[in-house]
């Protein structure tokens, strides 16, 4: 069967107010630019659904999950994220068939042939990684593959009518970053920031600048501590900062790349009122977290190599 290509820009421009209404659900309380809804995937008593009308984003502010409308279908259905784009793009249930925003016009422009030569669509995305990149996080990132799973997404995507695979991890507006077992860093837009509530709610957030210091930091620590933020780009620290905002977040964690860039995002942090313990002074011999962990990682294994083997002898 000949694989079919969804256009994801405009499967995340339905609007999830429409999405919700076609499914007969309505929102508890109204507001200027967004409104608020019963969480239809959990038992929610207090309406912490907000759906932002102008960003076409969603937040579950009792679990801290959000994203855009295909993250919102997945929880919903319980579906993977390719599945929820198949059944937003062609409409397969009734429900969809009678909404306001599913009309034929629109389908038709979500087809992948409507995007640019250039652009990067979507074959498929699932949770098991091929074993190349399970060597390469293993192997060569020092990653621990048990620990950090849920967090990254193997993504096979075609550009220009070549097929390619990555590790994709997602930020809160649904895209990806992706990295391959050799040189590529790319995205699958839209860019933005990542999201990670974590498990200690005492504990300061932590900020990375990307996600392989993320990784890093959960193989180091072995499980997941505190809450985190992963920037994906140095240009995303604005978005950051209105969100340490909008929750009221005053201190946090950085664990930026010793670099230009990443000392100017920790200024500019600090610069916004918030209180930052910069992290980078641990590892300030290296050129990230993850430079670190790698180095650390060597150094224990020349280790256990100079230890003499002990040979017990049998008595007779």
């Amino acid at each position: 069967m000949k694989s079919r290509y969804y256009n994801l820009q405009y499967i995340k421009a339905i609007p999830i107010a429409d999405y919700l209404h076609a499914c007969g659900i309505e929102p508890a309380k109204r507001y200027k630019g967004y409104a608020l809804y019963h969480a239809p995937y959990r038992e929610d008593s207090n309406a912490s659904l907000k759906v932002d009308f102008r960003r076409n984003l969603w937040h579950d502010y009792g679990t801290s999950q959000g994203g855009s409308i295909i993250d919102l279908v997945m929880k919903m259905r319980g579906c993977s994220a390719y599945e929820a784009m198949v059944h937003l793009a062609e409409g397969k249930s009734q429900i969809l068939a009678s909404s306001s925003f599913h009309r034929e016009a629109h389908i038709e422009q979500i087809r992948v042939e409507q995007q640019p030569r250039n652009a990067r669509r979507i074959l498929s995305i699932s949770e098991a990684l091929p074993l190349h990149l399970q060597n390469y996080l293993r192997e060569v990132r020092k990653i621990d593959l048990a620990v950090p799973n849920p967090y990254f997404r193997h993504v096979r995507y075609e550009v220009g009518g070549r097929e390619y695979s990555a590790i994709g991890f997602a930020n809160r507006a649904g895209g990806y970053e992706l990295r391959d077992d050799k040189t590529f860093k790319g995205t699958i837009a839209p860019k933005d920031i990542s999201v990670i509530a974590g498990e200690a709610n005492n504990a300061p957030l932590c900020i990375f600048e990307g996600f392989m210091d993320f990784l890093s930091h959960l193989t180091m620590k072995g499980k997941e501590t505190a809450p985190c933020l992963v920037l994906n780009s140095v240009s995303n620290l604005p978005r950051v900062i209105d969100y340490l905002h909008e929750k009221g977040i005053d201190a946090v964690r950085a664990f930026l790349d010793n670099d230009q860039a990443g000392r100017q995002a920790l200024q500019g942090t600090q610069s916004s009122g918030i209180k930052v313990e910069d992290m980078s002074r641990h590892y300030s011999q290296h050129k990230d977290l993850n430079d670190y962990h790698i180095a650390q990682c060597k150094q224990e294994q020349k280790e256990q190599q100079r230890k003499p083997v002990i040979v017990k002898h049998k008595i007779r």
